[in-house]
C-alpha cells in the first residue's frame, strides 16, 4: 500500500504522514510521539507542539482519512467515486487511481470484500496490506475503553455504511432477477417475492467484512478466507436480485 502522505501540503499532514508511517512500522503497542519524530523530516518537537499526546495525534490521522473519503464522495454528480478496497473495509485513505473508477458496483463489492477477507492477494497501489489490516484492528480495538476512538468509529461506520449502501444499490440495478437463483433454489418460494433494504444488505457485508478483517489479524491459519467469500459472495447473488433499487428504501 503506498504512503497517502508522500507529498504532505502543510505542517500537518506532514505530521499525520509520520505518524501513519510510523503506526505501519511498529503497530500501535509500539508507536510512540518519539518514534513519529523520526518518521518527520522538520523538528520533532512540533509533534508535541501540535498534540498532547499519541491518541491524540492518531484519532487526528484517522479523522483525516476519514475526511478525504467523505469529501471524495459527497458528489454524487461525478462519473468517478473511490473504490472500495481503497477504502481498506472500513477506513479511507487518498482517493484511488482513476484506472480504479472504471470498475462497476459489483467488481467494487467484489474489492471490499477481498480486502476484508485476503488483503494479500490484492497488488492497487493504494489496496490495503496485511500490515495495514492489522494496524486498522488495533485502533479499532481501543474503542472498546476509550470514548474518542468509539466516536471515531461510530462516525467511520455510518460513513462506510451509506457508501455501501449506495453502492449495492446500484449493483442491484445491474442485476437481471430472471438470471438470478433464489436462496433456496425454489423461484416460487415465498421470500423470493419480498424485497430487500439496501441498507440491510450493506450493513450485513459491512459486519461480515469488520468481523474478517479481525480475523485475519488476529489469526494465521487463511483455511477460512475461502469458505467465508465462497458463502458471502452466494449470498449477494441470492439477495441483489430482490434490493430495491429506489434510494427511498
Amino acid at each position: 500500500m503506498n504512503d497517502p502522505f508522500a507529498e504532505p501540503s502543510d505542517t500537518r499532514q506532514a505530521i499525520l504522514g509520520a505518524a501513519f508511517r510510523a503506526l505501519c512500522e511498529h503497530g500501535y503497542a509500539n508507536v510512540t510521539i518519539n518514534r513519529i519524530g523520526d518518521e518527520f523530516d522538520k523538528s520533532p518537537s512540533l509533534v508535541y507542539h501540535h498534540y498532547d499526546g499519541k491518541d491524540d495525534l492518531l484519532i487526528d490521522l484517522l479523522g483525516y482519512l476519514l475526511d478525504e473519503f467523505e469529501a471524495s464522495i459527497a458528489d454524487e454528480s461525478t462519473a468517478e467515486s473511490p473504490d472500495c478496497d481503497a477504502a481498506a473495509a472500513g477506513e479511507g485513505t487518498e482517493i484511488a487511481p482513476e484506472a480504479a473508477f472504471d470498475r462497476s458496483p459489483r467488481e467494487q463489492l467484489d474489492g471490499y470484500l477481498t480486502a476484508a477477507v485476503d488483503p494479500d492477494s490484492l497488488d492497487e497501489e493504494y489496496a490495503p496490506d496485511a500490515r495495514f489490516v492489522t494496524v486498522m484492528n488495533e485502533l479499532r480495538s481501543q474503542a472498546a475503553n476509550d470514548e474518542a476512538y468509539r466516536e471515531h468509529f461510530d462516525r467511520s461506520d455510518r460513513v462506510f455504511g451509506e457508501y455501501l449502501e449506495r453502492i449495492v444499490r446500484e449493483a442491484a440495478a445491474e442485476t437481471s432477477r430472471e438470471d438470478a437463483v433464489p436462496p433456496s433454489g425454489d423461484p416460487e418460494a415465498a421470500d423470493w417475492e419480498q424485497s430487500v433494504a439496501a441498507s440491510e444488505v450493506a450493513s450485513t457485508l459491512q459486519t461480515f467484512a469488520t468481523g474478517a478483517m479481525f480475523r485475519w489479524a488476529t489469526t494465521n491459519d487463511r483455511a477460512w478466507v475461502a469458505e467465508s467469500r465462497a458463502g458471502i459472495d452466494r449470498y449477494l447473488e441470492a439477495v441483489l436480485p430482490l434490493v430495491e433499487t429506489d434510494e427511498r428504501s
